[in-house]
């Protein structure tokens, strides 16, 4: 079967990677093999290729963290059954069959749209990590907010109550962004926490940063007591800077969220909750991604140079489909 692979590390991805034959995957007794119907280009997907990553793993290594596609085979431990969909949520997806652990796929509803589970991983699954614990009333804020992640956050945030306040570089994402159910639109730069605390509704009790570097000193800043500042991402650098004096005299939380790390140490059956509340956001239309463009699994360098070539942010996970 075919496989992609990273070979190398180089600055341009369709560069980093061969298509080659490999062994048919072995189905373990607990798990499954599964038929890989679609997978994404995620930009951490390129981070590994150009070695960009905080994770190095040894070459060749294989490529893609997200997908999905239906079970072809079943062990004899498996809770599930030969023909049903599953989201893949790691464990390197480029590839046209995987064979995987029942706990490490998320089962699917019939009929889901595959292009859609393949994208269910990685953004909507950090969307409803980042929410955890909030409800009807709380106010948060969101940097990047013209991003594919906040896009979701409203999405997940709208429909239980949850206030969002976005924030964006480029003021031509506003009308967008509270189209989507926005609370209110305030631009980066200086002077947020005092515009923020303007146009919040109450006490924010949470602030998402995808962005690090000096952005987390605001958005720490727009936290009330007894909230919390969730780093999730590095998009204006590699270091979080933060207020010392106000880390010592406020009661607020720093700390970071991980979509892998957070899915290894859920209990399968919290897994499945969530999932089961995405699958149906998905099929209401509540939740979608785009899909830029499709290209066959042979042609994955072709499609890194497409998705490349688009210009998109780093902050668009999903930009074309394998």
């Amino acid at each position: 079967m075919l496989q992609v692979q990273c070979v190398r590390v180089s600055p341009n991805p369709w560069d980093s990677v061969e298509v080659v034959e490999v062994p048919e995957p072995l189905c373990p007794e607990a798990g499954v093999v599964v038929q890989v119907r679609a997978r994404p280009i995620n930009p951490a997907d390129t981070l590994l290729l150009t070695g960009r990553h905080l994770y190095r793993p040894d070459l060749p290594a294989p490529v893609g963290i997200e997908g999905a596609g239906e079970v072809v085979a079943a062990g004899s431990r498996s809770r599930l059954a030969v023909g049903a969909l599953v989201a893949i949520p790691f464990g390197g997806t480029w590839r046209e069959r995987i064979a995987l652990g029942d706990d490490d796929v998320l089962p699917l509803p019939p009929g889901i749209d595959r292009e859609q589970a393949a994208m269910l991983s990685v953004n909507p699954f950090t969307a409803a990590g980042l929410l955890e614990g909030l409800g009807a009333g709380d106010w948060i804020v969101a940097n990047a907010a013209a991003s594919a992640v906040v896009g979701q956050v409203l999405a997940l945030a709208v429909p239980r109550g949850v206030n969002v306040v976005a924030v964006a570089r480029d003021g031509r994402a506003e009308a967008r962004l509270l189209g989507q159910g926005a609370r209110a639109f305030v631009l980066d730069g200086p002077g947020l926490p005092e515009r923020v605390a303007r146009v919040a509704g109450g006490r924010v009790v949470r602030a998402l940063d995808a962005v690090a570097g000096d952005r987390s000193v605001d958005m720490f800043a727009c936290v009330a007591d007894g909230g919390e500042l969730v780093v999730y991402g590095l998009l204006g650098g590699d270091v979080a800077h933060l207020p010392a004096a106000e880390l010592v005299f406020r009661d607020v939380t720093v700390r970071g969220w991980s979509r892998l790390r957070a899915l290894r140490a859920m209990a399968p059956a919290r897994r499945t909750e969530i999932t089961e509340h995405i699958a149906t956001a998905i099929a209401t239309g509540t939740l979608s991604s785009r899909v830029a463009a499709r290209f066959p699994l042979a042609e994955a360098r072709s499609a890194l140079q497409a998705q490349a070539a688009g210009g998109l942010d780093r902050s668009e996970e999903h930009t074309s489909e394998l």
